[in-house]
């Protein structure tokens, strides 16, 4: 930034700025007729990223590859233990027969639930130490993780490997993953972070037979031993491609601008200046600042509804027809929704998810009595539910920031993995309940309430931000 030495002139009433240019400007007293140039003086600009640096472009080859990498990680890093474990699960009543179906599903969901619980610190190690550095660690013990499933002779070696180990590898490998997309991208945002969580649907419809044709041509430990030898070629590959961008041109909209101050440009030191537009690292305690914000809490809190009845649905739909339309169906919602809301609002089209999958659990599944129904209801839960995973990134993007995104997603998420860890089992538990005369009323309605308070907190958030982007604006208007 050119920084201009000489020196200032005393700025009467009657006099006014006629040119800007970031650095300097001119200034004209207004009752001279003759249009006499008093000397210049520096007007120091807001400090955001947005005037410190030239505009970032938006896109591009190496944008796109980052996007790749991305969806790279999503096709594996929830394979074992969501999208593909119910292979896995009719396999292990074999190796322990004494093993109650309970205990055995537990592996899986410990897994899930560890991948966001993780997020806690995965989050603030990727901000850190860097994406790709995070992301190839989290690759490295996923794939220890399945080598040493794939010894396991007893059911609590399986929690430890497949279930916490792999989880917290995952969780490395996840959120630099899902956090990336944003930095590269402000007008396809949408539509990129979509095509990167796809590559959870892609996953599934790929490693779901393949991991079938294993098992039956070799058997489950060797089976654990391929994925394994896949994981480190596919995700290894896909760390490669995931680097964050150094510079943001978006800042924490939660801090209002502040309103340009004139200064004598002799008062400013020129490398402190330059200084100020380099990203510093955050502090480990300094990411828990996020609380404070009331639009954090309401995501959160979204997530921690939302995630108690997500898995619910493809639990206990029971149908390998509906489940798998379904996934197809969220495959869509990812993408289409995440292009619809580069166009109309990502606000508008999160409310519009939130509501609509609160909607398909609450009401269409409770009253559906017929295949017609509960197909119906699959599309729908699978459409907007897939929509709602690949806006709430954007979400976050757009409230604060790209500049220690994972980190955010990451403390959001770990709320979000408490609830999934006791969703299916408190379905389960309903479910039992209710013999001999067994009924789903409990879990639909459970699925369909926690779904409902997830879109009342997505309202909540909306208004917040709303509230802030125009309070912003009233600001600069007034600059």
């Amino acid at each position: 930034m050119k920084i201009t030495t000489e020196k200032p002139a005393p700025v009467r009433s009657d006099t006014a700025i006629t040119a800007v240019d970031g650095s300097a400007a001119t200034i004209t007293n207004a009752s001279a007729s003759t249009g006499a140039v008093a000397p210049a003086v520096f007007i120091q600009p807001t400090l955001t990223q947005e005037t410190l640096s030239p505009p970032l472009r938006d896109g591009g080859p190496r944008a796109w590859l980052v996007v790749f990498g991305s969806f790279l990680v999503h096709t594996f890093a929830f394979a074992p233990t969501e999208y593909v474990f119910g292979i896995f699960e009719l396999h292990y009543h074999h190796v322990f027969p004494n093993a109650t179906a309970s205990s055995i599903a537990f592996v899986g969901t410990t897994g899930s639930a560890v991948t966001y619980l993780a997020g806690f610190l995965a989050g603030i190690v990727a901000d850190r130490f860097g994406f790709r550095i995070t992301a190839f660690a989290g690759t490295i013990v996923m794939t220890v993780s399945l080598v040493l499933a794939s010894f396991s002779t007893q059911l609590w070696h399986l929690y430890l490997t497949q279930g916490i180990l792999f989880g917290i590898g995952a969780s490395l490998a996840y959120y630099p993953s899902i956090a990336v997309p944003s930095h590269y991208f402000t007008k396809k945002r949408g539509l990129a972070t979509g095509l990167a969580v796809s590559g959870v649907g892609v996953g599934g419809l790929v490693l779901a037979p393949l991991t079938h044709m294993l098992i039956d041509r070799f058997d489950i430990f060797w089976t654990l031993r391929i994925l394994a030898a896949l994981c480190l070629v596919v995700c290894g590959v896909a760390s490669l491609l995931i680097v964050e961008r150094k510079e943001h041109a978006d800042f924490d909209s939660a801090v209002p601008a502040p309103k340009p101050s004139i200064e004598k440009s002799e008062d400013l030191d020129p490398l402190a200046t330059e200084q100020s537009a380099v990203p510093e690292k955050q502090p480990f305690l300094e990411a828990l600042k996020v609380f404070k914000d009331a639009r954090f809490l309401s995501l959160s809190l979204a997530e921690l509804a939302a995630s108690v009845g997500f898995l619910i649905p493809l639990y206990y739909m029971q149908s390998a027809l509906i489940l798998g339309l379904s996934n197809g169906a969220s495959f869509a919602g990812r993408i289409l929704l995440g292009l619809a809301s580069d166009y109309v609002s990502n606000a508008r089209v999160l409310l519009f998810c939130s509501w609509a999958t609160a909607f398909s659990v609450l009401v269409l599944w409770t009253v559906s009595r017929s295949f017609g129904m509960m197909l119906l209801t699959g599309l729908m839960y699978g459409f907007f539910a897939g929509g709602y995973v690949s806006l709430v990134p954007v979400a976050v993007a757009e409230s604060f920031g790209t500049k220690h995104m994972a980190s955010t997603i990451g403390l959001m998420y770990a709320t979000g993995g408490l609830g999934m860890l006791g969703g299916a089992p408190l379905a389960g538990f309903l479910l039992d309940v209710t013999k001999p005369n067994i009924s789903y009323l409990p879990v639909t309605l459970t699925a369909g309430v926690t779904m409902l308070l997830g879109a009342v907190c997505i309202t909540s958030w909306a208004y917040l931000n709303w509230k802030v982007t125009t309070r912003r604006i009233a600001t600069t208007v007034a600059v």
